[in-house]
């Protein structure tokens, strides 16, 4: 297929055919002769102006210009006649047409100069724009409205296009960069605006400033999210999506205010929280605290109503029973009314007598070899200078105290180290008792805080357990039997722990020589059983005693805390271990998963005997493995029943 020719065809002449040409022409075409005057017009010129071809045929060109612009474009059309050339449309210049009815119209021009025998023509192509003009000021009033509701935004946004150079950000934006970039933001890279604000933000290392850098470099393809801070504390979230034609969407919003409300309600929940807790642990504690007088009240009652080598009458008998009805009945009503968990809280009722504190330490001594063979340590007493009076004390807080003392000096030492206890006189009036060991020393900057609840001297961490809480219970037992506490350390040397007791009023000097206690005597009776009881309340303890001294066949040994009675019943195989829950330190359930742990103690049957009595504490006691689950007060005949299954009769 060949090529339409430029040349007209043979049957039509030239003329004819080139205005032909014009006519059909989709723009206004005007030629204009030397003089101004219009030569010729095209049906596209009458329909754009509103003139017949007559009426403009011979007219100056002006009469398509509005008037305000004739003078100026008659100077326009003097220049170009003296200069002529093709200037093609789109020029730059804003021109304005003038129709037949005064209507002006912006228009483009394309002027060609036609060189002819007659002289110089001018062939002029006019296009109306005045769609054009209107969709390009639509385009500029979105494209104001979109700058206009970008500054308006109150957080940070900026558009980067393929290049990833930013064609538009607000001001907000703007002052991320501060002053480390000069000049406009426009036309920069998005490496070079991050690189300048990373001048303004702060990092906890390095790792997290290169992992900024590269969540956010010019290679990202999908959309990112970092938190940072600034230098002046502001916490800001940094937001990177591409747009669908390769560009890149970048927002910043100011979360300081979000994150300090987060922070309030945070607290505010917490502080709920712990005040529901309280408020739990409240009722729980109440509950423990009622049951285990109650314990004791029942309990004897109980005793007393089986004693078959002293019977009671039938007189007392009957009172008995109103003891036990009355008990019961104040036993369901705790029951409905306090059933939550408890917390550390309340008074500590105390037995004060006259002790040896010898005899104590003998006691306390024994108690803690085990412990000390298995660390590998060295225990020693020194023996006083002269004779120590008896003290005023509670005779099993007083073992409590020392054991604390005691079992801190073995678990904070070091392999071959050495724990010594020794007795003196400070003053008049007093006892003290120290214990001493070569362990690991507290650090200086620990030291102050050491008698505060769950401070343990920076071993928080560390591989040995505890709870933090032994030497605040110690604490305050020592301050209300009317003594005091003390210690200094050696960070690497070691520590010395004391405690100051008072002694009698009579000033009455201890006259019994230590002994080894009667739980060791019973237990070196090779065909009798030993049952260990972890309790650290002494009323439940005496109970316990006078309720187990009618089996022939039983000794019983006593621990007060947990942490004790696993040493105890690791060292000594009891035949059965009765623990209860609640205790100072390691809870009940935390020594049964311990026993349990190990090869030498799994075997060995734990009966609960606890205050715990909700059913939630009854079914977690019955999980844990407990062989059986009793609550206090108890009833003598399932304590006996239990103990009955273990080791018979």
């Amino acid at each position: 297929m060949t090529a339409p020719s430029a040349d007209p065809p043979a049957s039509v002449e030239p003329e004819d055919w080139y205005r032909q040409v014009l006519e059909t022409a989709p723009d206004a075409m005007v030629i204009v002769g030397d003089d101004e005057k219009i030569l010729f017009v095209n049906q596209q010129t009458e329909r754009l102006f509103g003139y017949d071809r007559a009426d403009l045929i011979g007219k100056k060109l002006d009469t398509l210009i509005p008037e305000r612009l004739r003078a100026s474009h008659s100077s326009h059309v003097a220049r170009f006649f003296s200069r002529p050339g093709t200037r093609p449309m789109g020029s730059g210049v804003a021109l304005f047409g003038r129709q037949k009815d005064g209507k002006e119209m912006p228009i483009e021009v394309s002027l060609s100069p036609v060189h002819t025998d007659k002289g110089l023509r001018v062939s002029a192509a006019i296009r109306d724009i005045t769609e054009r003009r209107r969709t390009e000021a639509a385009a500029h009033l979105a494209s104001d409205r979109l700058a206009s509701a970008v500054e308006s935004i109150q957080d940070a946004i900026a558009l980067f296009d393929v290049d990833d150079r930013c064609i538009l950000c607000n001001s907000a934006f703007r002052q991320l960069a501060g002053t480390a970039i000069s000049g406009p933001l426009i036309g920069k890279t998005r490496t070079e605006i991050r690189n300048a604000w990373l001048e303004r933000l702060t990092f906890e290392s390095d790792a997290e400033r290169l992992s900024f850098q590269t969540r956010h470099g010019s290679a990202l393809t999908r959309q990112t999210s970092s938190d940072v801070r600034t230098k002046d504390g502001r916490s800001l979230r940094v937001t990177d999506r591409r747009t669908i034609d390769g560009g890149l969407v970048r927002t910043v919003w100011d979360l300081t205010d979000d994150v300090q409300l987060s922070e309030d309600l945070r607290e505010a929940r917490a502080a709920a929280e712990a005040a529901s807790a309280a408020k739990s642990e409240f009722l729980s504690s109440m509950s423990h605290e009622l049951r285990t007088p109650l314990n004791a009240v029942l309990g004897f009652a109980q005793l007393l109503r089986r004693d078959k080598k002293e019977p009671l009458s039938e007189k007392h008998l009957d009172r008995v029973a109103q003891i036990l009805k009355g008990g019961e009945h104040l036993l369901r009503l705790i029951d409905d009314i306090l059933d939550l968990s408890r917390i550390e809280a309340g008074g500590v009722s105390l037995s004060v007598e006259a002790v040896s504190v010898e005899e104590v330490l003998s006691e306390v001594r024994s108690t803690l070899e085990p412990m000390v063979t298995r660390s590998g340590l060295t225990l020693q007493v020194v023996p006083p200078a002269g004779p120590i009076p008896l003290l005023k004390v509670d005779r099993l807080r007083c073992a409590q105290i020392l054991m604390n003392f005691g079992s801190n000096a073995i678990k904070y030492n070091r392999a071959g180290g050495r724990v010594t206890f020794s007795l003196s006189e400070p003053e008049r009036g007093f006892v003290r008792v120290e214990v001493a060991d070569t362990g690991f020393g507290i650090p200086s900057d620990k030291q102050a805080k050491l008698f505060q609840p769950f401070q343990r001297a920076g071993q928080e961490t560390g591989p040995i357990e505890g709870t933090g809480i032994g030497l605040v219970i110690t604490k305050r037992l020592v301050e209300l039997m009317g003594g005091r506490v003390g210690f200094e350390s050696v960070e690497g040397e070691g520590s010395r722990f004391w405690v100051d007791l008072p002694v009698e009023a009579d000033d009455s000097v201890a006259a019994i020589a230590p002994k080894a206690s009667a739980d060791a005597q019973g237990f070196r009776s090779a065909h009798r059983n030993l049952v260990l009881y972890v309790e650290d309340n002494p009323a439940n303890v005496l109970f316990m005693k006078d309720l187990l001294s009618t089996f022939d066949n039983i000794d019983l040994s006593v621990a007060p805390t947990a942490e004790i009675g696993v040493e105890l019943a690791r060292a000594k195989k009891p035949a059965i271990i009765i623990m209860d829950i609640n205790l100072p330190g390691m809870s009940g359930l935390d020594a049964l998963n311990t026993l349990r742990a190990l090869p030498d103690t799994r075997h060995i049957p734990v009966i609960a005997l606890t205050a715990a009595a909700s059913e939630r504490d009854r079914r977690r006691g019955e999980e844990a493995g407990f062989f059986r689950y009793l609550t206090k007060p108890i009833q003598v005949n399932e304590l006996e029943a239990a103990i009955g299954t273990i080791v018979g009769n």
